[in-house]
């Protein structure tokens, strides 16, 4: 055994808010030094990730909630729904109270308090954990939005210290890309464009989460526009950007540095949970060689989607609690290339 569950668990919990930190101050949130991503930040997918894993660090959680404040208006609400029921329980909770509250204040407020009819907890429970996993001291008096979504906390005072997202940068890309074209399925179609030399429309629907008949007819009315074009070969349409067109905006080092983070951080969610899990976080090791078994077969066809290849080492091929060693290793490795 190379290193204890818990150290594990540690690791894990320390890169994933480390990654969250990092994508978050790239797109103005304030509190972390200076932004080192490089990569298009997708802010649905991580707010979600944020409402599971940011339940470890409040500061965190809190410093995204007066960003959204400031800029949740270029936050595409609809693919929120699509993605929310993909998410823990937690994450859906946090994201109904978030809702509830935006729904108050924002421009788009009707869409915002549809998405706030997201499942409550079935039982109250603190938000925010300590780095052991217990819950953090109670306060004396309760925020109510997020008490009415099953989440204990006190009560929410803005800083005031948010900023606007960047309006240069590769990691503000996609939210620029809406203020300038509105929040729609257009803007992740040109990031997954702009990272590619050409792409079946199939795949496009896959990745970006919308059925294959309207990616096709939201890609061929772009192709009109002059700045995306379409190949057919063998009766199989590809469609990629007009070389020049859009390049200073979309990839102006060459490829724009687009990765699909909706199947890489729900399966960074996945692997999460199964580490806090109080049913399995305190298991023996030849248990929980055998629980992260299952934790593998659900995720390799997520990191597949995001274009991680197959990083995880086949279960089937190390014998009992074999496994756990190999399991700790590989995601380690996963977690030092996001």
């Amino acid at each position: 055994m190379s290193i204890s569950s818990i150290a594990f668990r540690n690791t894990v919990r320390d890169r994933l808010l480390s990654l969250l930190w990092r994508q978050w101050t790239a797109l103005g949130v304030s509190g972390y030094g200076a932004a080192e991503e490089s990569n298009v930040v997708d802010p649905e997918a991580l707010l979600l990730l944020t409402l599971t894993v940011g339940r470890h660090d409040a500061r965190l959680y809190d410093a995204v909630l007066d960003w959204l404040d400031l800029n949740a208006d270029y936050l595409n609400v609809q693919r929120l729904q699509n993605l929310a029921p993909h998410a823990g329980p937690h994450a859906q909770a946090g994201l109904g109270a978030i809702a509830e509250i935006l729904g108050r204040r924002t421009a788009v407020a009707l869409k915002w308090k549809k998405l706030a009819a997201h499942p409550a907890l079935a039982v109250e429970e603190p938000l925010f954990l300590m780095a052991d996993g217990r819950a953090m001291p109670m306060p004396p008096a309760y925020d109510e939005v997020f008490r009415r979504h099953g989440l204990l906390r006190s009560p929410i005072i803005s800083r005031g210290i948010a900023r606007p997202f960047p309006t240069e940068g590769m990691p503000s890309l996609l939210l620029r890309l809406r203020a300038l074209l509105g929040v729609n399925i257009r803007c992740e179609i040109l990031c997954l464009l702009g990272s590619t030399d050409e792409i079946h429309p199939s795949l496009v629907a896959r990745i970006v989460g919308q059925a294959p008949r309207t990616t096709q007819d939201l890609l061929a009315d772009m192709a009109r526009s002059g700045a995306v074009q379409v190949r057919t070969s063998a009766r199989v349409k590809n469609y990629a950007l007009v070389p020049g067109v859009l390049d200073g905006l979309l990839r102006p080092d060459g490829r724009t540095p687009w990765v699909n983070s909706v199947p890489l951080f729900q399966a960074l969610e996945t692997v999460w949970l199964g580490l806090v899990d109080p049913g399995e976080r305190d298991l023996a090791v030849p248990l929980l060689a055998s629980q992260w078994r299952r934790t593998a077969r659900v995720i390799r066809p997520l990191l597949g989607d995001a274009g991680l290849g197959q990083p995880l080492r086949d279960e089937a091929s190390f014998v009992g609690e074999a496994y756990y060693d190999v399991y700790i290793a590989d995601i380690s490795r996963i977690l030092a290339l996001v």
